[in-house]
């Protein structure tokens, strides 16, 4: 049973069928197309571009119709791996071209001669096919070419650089397929038309096909890497059914865009840009999701993963999907939060997806994300008897407690904690410092005592002392860092001298109940065209900060990194400013429209990226759904399993509808018009206004309406 309370006037309707008025026309069921983007619209350079399948990427060189430049596929690599075609000695200009996260599609024309290729990456296979059709229109006969090489490793760092091939192979050839040899290992390479032959010329495969006067043709090519044994029989079991094998390829893929959409609510509204930026984040699911039986994880979630970069899993960034990752994959969520727990996060921050092992070092924003990402886990699934699994001798209520009280000890005074002279949390690149005692660090330590001391709760073991110390780090960071004049907190360095530092992340603590409304009014008062907002989106540090710096995107100033905004976005929202929290997301809308998938940082003063980095396809673009879900739809679950609904309306979209929400064992419909809402669970419809919340029971007792 499904209970409801409004919280203000209750008005209650049984008819399930009925609406505020009609909501926009709902997707159709197929959904396979959803992710598909033009490639004349896409941003990304062509180095930046990748496809994947779960166990291989491979660069896409998109500006012709053949080009691969290099492969990934853990342990494996060939950083270096070249498949390039060519008309008459020429490569053949893509003209038009469309990506899918396993597929590409170009086609293009040199002279006489038109070319189109797909390229599909075979699920269950370290494989990829490449589909070519040829048709000469001209009077003379036309010589086709495909060229390769490429060397070949197995490797066991995947951290932040794209792992590179420094191995040379041995090239054979043997009538329609060529390996590439380097031990025992082996990148294969095939076709299955009998027009082409493969030579070897020093360390590089050549194969050659003449195509009539007015004349078509096709070939398909298969290329696979792994050990030898293994790249063979994915080559032969590929070409015995070509289209057999693209069409389960199209199929599996089709099943994983409909358990994104199964697993996670739908989006519709009357504005589509905001419903492409919604389904853009999504795509990071899909991107980042690994199944190869090397990983400690099955499946595994990847800080990055196109084209090897940042395949390592990086807890500041793992941690930025803390509430969409327990909806969309719960047993993920459980499996990746003990991995790092495993890890000694009071050293390092991140582990090696193949050894487990922890690698790098301490990074300073460990505790608050390894807090939240349990937190969230157990709210919003339920899942309390995860806090007594025990991992490396300590259950997880324990480790909570660990991370929580980082710094602190409950039988001193309550301090601010000085970090250290590590400059690691903005890696500014220029002299200036944010160092030592920083304000935002300290401020967030208050969610983490409250979150931690939840948790402890739901463990059936409170710890209120952690209650204690928050309240006790309140006045304590107004009094030594709040500077009244320039509304903002300064920082301290290892002298005791302080200044301001405009970072982004000083709007981090805001809703969380640690600032005053002195401090919070402050802070905001700064969320302005001449500081932190330009026409593009957020900067991450204002543009009055001396340290203020173009090129560097991601915490220098120019731009941001991706997940930032959001988080941004959500407090705004939760803390009750929703039209500031509107201006900030209607200016990263561009956002779906020019790019496949988002990386690191993006820029704010210009629709750009930040290029000079390898992680182009980062697990925390899902934030920007988390903030729709959990920002604009105010959805959120109490520790006694009562759901929240607060929606907020968007300025740029009247109609809003969330199809599909699944808390705690409930499946939850919200539907927004204007100044009135809706919610549906169960057989129950409730109606209420914009800015009063909607509760829903799960225990199946009565509420009174909320404050």
């Amino acid at each position: 049973m499904v209970i409801f309370a409004v919280a203000g006037l209750m008005v209650l309707s049984c008819d399930t069928g009925r609406w505020l008025r009609a909501a926009p026309a709902k997707m159709v069921a197929d959904r396979t197309a959803v992710f598909d983007m033009d490639g004349r619209r896409i941003l990304q350079d062509e180095n930046d571009l990748g496809i994947i399948n779960g166990k291989l990427t491979a660069r896409i060189n998109c500006r012709d119709v053949a080009g691969i430049g290099g492969l990934w596929s853990p342990p494996y690599v060939s950083s270096n791996f070249v498949l390039d075609g060519r008309v008459n000695g020429e490569k053949v200009p893509a003209k038009k071209w469309t990506w899918r996260p396993f597929q590409v599609e170009r086609e293009g024309a040199l002279g006489n001669v038109a070319v189109s290729s797909t390229t599909t990456m075979v699920y269950g296979h370290r494989a990829a096919i490449v589909c070519f059709t040829f048709k000469n229109s001209g009077p003379t006969a036309v010589p086709l070419e495909l060229f390769t090489l490429g060397w070949l490793d197995s490797v066991r760092d995947w951290g932040f650089a794209r792992p590179l091939s420094r191995t040379e192979t041995t090239l054979e050839a043997g009538g329609r397929q060529l390996s590439l040899r380097q031990g025992k290992l082996a990148v294969v390479v095939a076709i299955d038309s009998t027009d082409w032959s493969w030579e070897v010329s020093g360390n590089l495969g050549h194969a050659v096909a003449l195509l009539p006067p007015r004349r078509s043709g096709s070939a398909n090519v298969v290329i696979a890497i792994g050990s030898g044994d293994e790249a063979a029989a994915s080559v032969a079991q590929i070409l015995g059914d070509p289209a057999g094998s693209i069409a389960s390829a199209k199929k599996e893929y089709a099943r994983r865009v409909g358990e994104v959409f199964e697993r996670l609510p739908s989006l519709e509204s009357d504005n589509a840009q905001l419903v492409r930026w919604y389904n853009r984040s999504l795509v990071h699911f899909l991107m980042n999701r690994w199944d190869l039986p090397e990983f400690v994880l099955h499946p595994y979630y990847s800080t990055g993963s196109v084209n090897g970069g940042c395949l390592a899993n990086y807890l500041w960034n793992f941690g930025e999907a803390w509430e969409i990752l327990p909806l969309f994959d719960p047993a993920s969520a459980r499996t990746h939060i003990r991995q790092f727990l495993k890890v000694d996060l009071l050293k390092h921050f991140l582990f090696n997806p193949i050894t487990g092992a922890a690698e790098g070092p301490w990074y300073m924003i460990n505790q608050e994300k390894i807090i939240g990402l349990t937190y969230y886990y157990v709210l919003l699934t339920g899942d309390t008897a995860f806090l007594a699994d025990t991992v490396d001798g300590k259950s997880v209520r324990d480790h909570m407690v660990i991370q929580a009280m980082f710094g602190d000890d409950v039988r001193k005074p309550i301090a601010l904690i000085d970090y250290g002279p590590s400059n690691s949390h903005l890696e500014l690149r220029r002299r200036y410092a944010y160092n030592h005692i920083m304000p935002d660090l300290n401020a967030r330590r208050y969610a983490n005592y409250l979150r931690a001391a939840t948790l402890c709760d739901l463990a059936g073991k409170p710890a209120p002392f952690l209650r204690d110390r928050a309240e006790l780090l309140k006045p304590l960071l107004k009094q030594r860092l709040w500077d009244a004049p320039a509304r903002w907190f300064r920082f301290e360095d290892e002298k005791g001298k302080s200044e301001p530092r405009y970072t982004v992340q000083m709007f981090k603590p805001i809703g969380s109940g640690v600032l005053d409304k002195e401090c919070e009014e402050g802070l905001l008062s700064h969320l302005n065209e001449a500081e932190f907002l330009s026409a593009y989106g957020l900067h991450s540090l204002s543009k009055r900060d001396p340290a203020y710096d173009q090129l560097d995107i991601d915490n220098g100033g120019g731009g941001i990194c991706a997940s930032f905004p959001p988080q941004i976005i959500e407090r705004l929202y939760q803390a009750g400013h929703p039209r500031l929290a509107a201006d900030i997301m209607g200016r990263l809308l561009w956002w779906g429209d020019a790019m496949p998938y988002w990386g690191d940082s993006i820029a704010a003063n210009c629709k750009d990226y930040r290029r000079d980095t390898p992680l182009q396809c980062a697990f925390d673009g899902v934030s920007a759904a988390q903030c729709i879900i959990f920002g604009v739809f105010g959805a959120r679950a109490r520790s006694n399993g009562d759901i929240v609904i607060e929606p907020r309306q968007l300025p740029f979209a009247r109609q809003l509808t969330l199809d599909g929400l699944k808390l705690r064992g409930q499946s939850i419909n919200v539907h927004m018009d204007g100044d009135h809402y809706e919610v549906h669970s169960g057989d129950r419809t409730l109606r209420s206004t914009i800015g009063k919340s909607i509760i829903v029971s799960t225990k199946g007792r009565q509420l009174q309406p909320g404050k």
